[in-house]
C-alpha cells in the first residue's frame, strides 16, 4: 500500500470518529478530487507552463481572454479562477511580458480593459497545445468511456449551485 493511499484510510478512519452522520463517500469523493486536481495543476505548471515562463494562475488568465475575448479583472477573476486580488498582479506581470495590454475605459475612467497581444494569443495557443498533449499522458490510464465519464461528472459538479 502507497503513503497515499494509507494516509486516506487513516484519513478515512479519522473522519468516522468525529461523527456517526458523517457520509463517508462524500469524504472519499472530495479528498481524492482535492488530491487529484492539487497533482494535476502542479504537473502542468511545473512540466507545461514554468518552462515557457508562466505560472498556472497567467495561464488561466491567458485562456480566459482567449476564450471570451477583452474583459475586465473581476470578469477574468470569475472565469479563471484566480482571486480579485490576484488578477491585478497576474496582469501587472503578463503586461510587462508583453502577452496583455490594459486600457482605461472612456466612460468610466475607473475600469480597466485586458486585451491580449499577438505575442499572448500565440503564447496561449502553443501552451494549450502543450498541456493538452501532457492532460492526454495523466488521463492515460482511463479508458477513453471512462475519461468521458469522469468529466460529465466533474462538469455536474462544477456547475451546481452552492
Amino acid at each position: 500500500m502507497s503513503t497515499e493511499e494509507s494516509f486516506e484510510r487513516q484519513a478515512r478512519d479519522q473522519v468516522k470518529k468525529l461523527d456517526a452522520s458523517i457520509d463517508i463517500d462524500a469524504f472519499t469523493a472530495s479528498f481524492n478530487l482535492f488530491r487529484s486536481a492539487t497533482r494535476v495543476i502542479q504537473d502542468l505548471e511545473a512540466v507545461v507552463h514554468r518552462p515557457s515562463n508562466l505560472s498556472m494562475a497567467g495561464f488561466r488568465v491567458l485562456f480566459s481572454l482567449w476564450v471570451i475575448g477583452d474583459s475586465q479583472p473581476r470578469k477574468i477573476a470569475a472565469l479563471s479562477g484566480v482571486s480579485r486580488a490576484a488578477v491585478s498582479g497576474v496582469v501587472a506581470t503578463l503586461e510587462r511580458a508583453g502577452l496583455v495590454t490594459k486600457s482605461k475605459s472612456e466612460s468610466d475612467g475607473r475600469l480597466v480593459t485586458v486585451s491580449l497581444t499577438h505575442a499572448g494569443r500565440r503564447m496561449v495557443e502553443d501552451g494549450y497545445r502543450a498541456q493538452n498533449a501532457r492532460e492526454a499522458e495523466l488521463f492515460e490510464g482511463l479508458t477513453s468511456a471512462e475519461l468521458a465519464e469522469l468529466g460529465r461528472l466533474l462538469g455536474k459538479l462544477a456547475s451546481r449551485d452552492s
